[in-house]
């Protein structure tokens, strides 16, 4: 563009009519006519006024805080509001602004071309409410290229025992070969132990993490947890735990069993025997409780 306009100029200096050669070039007869001025650096104004100094005062003090703490410091200093804009004005004329640096690209374990079955699976958990127990944890591994849930299980705990143990039936059940399968999980807990990791090396599977606050890269198993929550999850109230399993198996007839890992829960503030003497009908599921009963609790009011 710079150039069509020098070379317009040129035109019209030698003689040429300003409108022809703007529409022959393909450029306005503003561009021909302005005169290019050099732009003058920023000049660092004094600042006027008591607030304009207050503001440039705590701002040299505080050098890593932004606008919105210089103007609530100097609102607190005043005992007036400052806007937070006028604060960012005064910043920006005394040169008191903080570069910020540009976001990180977010590190993503890199292209895998899936082709075959059992070659890349997803592994993820989710948190399933249950009336007995509160918060249980799902967990399900899907093969990438089959979109098969390959193993799952429902259980009090996600530690590094259970994921262990649906890895271990998965690759059972399916008899997968050292060196034939690449596990994919996110960075939770429970996937980047090392006794997970030690035991997927004794399995002879490759490990694939995926990014930090990256689902993307869990794709296939993020959005079968989608799917689950909006069909049955969010739908249904459970009270124990074979409820939850049996209405997954209702919704996906071909789930593989889950693998038999149900330990006693090793403290007594979350077992089924003492829940504070609250009980569970069929009447009231969920949430919906009757009233505690039993010595320490006031009876119902008559």
């Amino acid at each position: 563009m710079s150039v069509r306009v020098a070379r317009s100029r040129e035109l019209v200096a030698a003689g040429r009519r300003p409108a022809v050669v703007a529409r022959v070039a393909g450029v306005s007869r503003q561009a021909i006519y302005r005169k290019p001025k050099r732009r003058r650096p920023p000049q660092r104004r004094p600042a006027c006024g008591p607030v304009d100094a207050v503001i440039v005062e705590v701002a040299t003090a505080n050098p890593t805080d932004g606008t919105r703490m210089v103007a609530a410091k100097t609102s607190r200093r005043l005992g007036r509001p400052v806007n937070r804009k006028r604060a960012q004005r005064v910043m920006r004329e005394q040169r008191l602004l903080q570069r910020h640096r540009p976001p990180a690209r977010r590190r993503r374990p890199g292209f895998f071309r899936v082709e075959r079955p059992d070659q890349l699976w997803h592994l993820d958990l989710s948190a399933v409410w249950v009336a007995e127990h509160g918060w249980c944890y799902l967990q399900a591994a899907i093969d990438c290229c089959t979109r098969e849930i390959v193993g799952w299980s429902l259980e009090l705990r996600c530690r590094t025992q259970e994921a262990t143990a649906l890895v271990e039936q998965a690759t059972l059940a399916r008899g997968i070969e050292p060196g034939e399968l690449t596990l994919g999980t996110d960075n939770g807990s429970a996937f980047t132990s090392r006794a997970f990791r030690a035991r997927l090396g004794d399995l002879g599977i490759a490990h694939r993490r995926g990014g930090y606050r990256d689902p993307e890269s869990q794709a296939f198993i993020e959005s079968w947890f989608g799917k689950l929550k909006e069909r049955l999850v969010w739908r249904s109230e459970f009270e124990t735990l074979e409820q939850g399993e049996r209405g997954d198996r209702r919704l996906h007839p071909e789930l593989p069993p889950p693998p038999a890992l149900r330990p006693p829960l090793p403290d007594a503030g979350r077992s089924t025997t003492n829940l504070g003497g609250w009980t569970t009908t069929s009447e009231n599921r969920g949430l919906k409780r009757q009233r505690p009963t039993g010595p320490g609790h006031a009876p119902p009011p008559g």
